[in-house]
């Protein structure tokens, strides 16, 4: 039964592979094919593995990603370059594992994922039930990152269909390299005021509350914001669960808050703030 498995998934495979070929071997990159790359993605896959929404960005360390490709899914606002990256699951994995790979949402997530700020701001808003991400290093500052995803009418993925899938990490690499070197000039352009951008978010994140709480305080703001549990927060600041409730209620009086939602809501307007702050410095 395992051989059978093994061989049947090669086959589809290799049908994957011949459908990428036919659909992007040739193909001219210009703003109309680039734009395209998402939906064509889910054509090709469509003989071999169902989903029903796909994802392309350009991933960069120190600048806000560029979505260059998605399916016809509502973007919600605040939009994904516009902040909620920093909380993306994803994102996290791509700061902190260069050499990429193929990623379960799921295996990324703790079961506080529904109750993160990602989550409630941006994630929920796109109806998905499950989503399969790539992230291909382009060279040591960015990478591509390709998510597959499953609307709330297909089941969720399964460990097969996830070793499938990272099989075929090869050949995306190859199509995204193709993609980064023949228009690396225009999809830089602008880094520099991208990279500030970025850094305006990042500082936000870093000093939310900071004029008003402790340094033990932010830290717990900060693993919460990110979608930890009470008891995801106490194990990495090796502090009890107790110590971690007594901590978040410090935290609402000193913020005037008194919820989690108001937090997150308080949260995503100090990004706004950064944002068009840094807008502001930007040439015209």
């Amino acid at each position: 039964m395992a051989e059978r498995g093994d061989s049947d998934g090669l086959r589809r495979l290799a049908g994957f592979a011949g459908r990428l070929m036919e659909r992007f071997a040739g193909m001219p990159l210009d703003d109309a094919a680039i734009a395209g790359l998402a939906p064509r993605l889910v054509e090709a896959l469509g003989g071999s593995l169902v989903i029903d929404g796909a994802f392309i960005a350009l991933l960069y360390r120190n600048a806000p990603p560029r979505v260059i490709s998605q399916t016809s899914w509502p973007e919600p606002n605040p939009h994904y370059a516009e902040g909620p990256y920093l909380l993306d699951p994803f994102y996290e994995v791509f700061q902190k594992r260069p050499e990429g790979g193929c990623f379960r949402l799921g295996d990324l997530v703790s079961r506080g994922f529904t109750r993160s700020e990602y989550f409630r701001s941006y994630y929920r808003h796109l109806d998905l039930r499950d989503e399969i991400g790539y992230l291909l290093p382009l060279d040591g500052e960015s990478a591509a990152h390709l998510s597959l995803a499953r609307s709330h009418a297909l089941p969720r993925f399964t460990r097969r269909e996830h070793a499938w899938l990272q099989a075929g990490t090869p050949i995306l690499r190859a199509l995204m390299h193709r993609l980064w070197l023949s228009q690396t000039e225009r999809l830089t352009a602008g880094a520099a005021e991208r990279t500030a951008l970025h850094r305006a978010f990042n500082r936000a994140l870093a000093a939310f509350g900071s004029s008003l709480l402790t340094e033990r305080e932010s830290e717990v703001v900060q693993l919460l914001l990110r979608g930890h549990t009470v008891k995801g927060i106490a194990r990495p600041l090796d502090i009890a669960p107790g110590t971690v409730r007594n901590h978040l209620k410090q935290i609402y009086r000193k913020l005037g808050v008194t919820s989690q939602g108001q937090l997150f809501n308080l949260f995503f307007r100090s990004l706004e703030r950064a944002g068009g702050d840094q807008a502001e410095r930007l040439p015209g």
